[in-house]
């Protein structure tokens, strides 16, 4: 609930030197460059079989990029179609040596349509799509421990999320993106174990040119 909140006022905040930017409309295109802090799933299945007191990293820092299109005028919203790829990596190194080192890595691809709203100059969005999400968690191995790696392969994931970009001149601005990523359960098979569904949250920070 405080994820959700936090996100409410800063989409709130976004919106409002956008009431006081001059009415030229959204600009065509525009390009995203961001570092990213990612919610990294801990459940059995996302992780590689560890012992019962190892921890897994929770949370990965790494960057995305992205591009979007704004292709149509609908009432005082522009429609906007596009994509981001992010990665971020964790690592938990723990003190006890009779503990593995594990990191987590992921990959996240997301094609959105958007509702954006706005000028030029500054605008909020919504935005909502599906895409895939890739987990790769491996664990050192010690001297009585073997490594072990688990390898989601991609997942399909449900995004939805919000932001706000602010333009300091007519083609750099700065923004940031909240999103959330449903990913879908796995089944087992013959490489991989089975996962329960899991919900992953994104935010990123950072420039953006139009």
């Amino acid at each position: 609930m405080r994820t959700a909140s936090l996100l409410a006022l800063l989409l709130t905040a976004g919106a409002l030197p956008v009431a006081a930017q001059p009415k030229d409309p959204i600009g065509r295109f525009v390009v995203d460059l961001r570092g990213v802090v990612v919610g990294l799933p801990t459940a059995a299945g996302w992780t590689p079989s560890l012992p019962a007191a190892a921890v897994v990293p929770s949370r990965g820092f790494g960057f995305e990029g992205g591009a979007h299109a704004h292709v149509r005028k609908l009432g005082a919203a522009t429609l906007g179609v596009g994509a981001t790829y992010s990665w971020a990596r964790g690592t938990v190194s723990p003190e006890p040596d009779s503990l593995p080192e594990v990191r987590t890595r992921a990959t996240l691809f997301s094609p959105q349509l958007s509702l954006n709203f706005g000028h030029r100059l500054g605008w909020s969005y919504l935005s909502a799509g599906y895409g895939a999400v890739k987990v790769v968690g491996d664990s050192v191995a010690l001297a009585d421990l073997p490594a072990a790696v688990a390898d989601s392969g991609w997942s399909g994931a449900i995004t939805l999320g919000g932001g706000a970009r602010w333009f300091l001149s007519d083609h750099l601005g700065v923004g940031f993106d909240a999103r959330w990523h449903r990913l879908s359960p796995r089944d087992a098979t013959a490489t991989t174990p089975a996962a329960a569904r899991a919900t992953m949250f994104r935010l990123a920070v950072g420039v953006s040119v139009q």
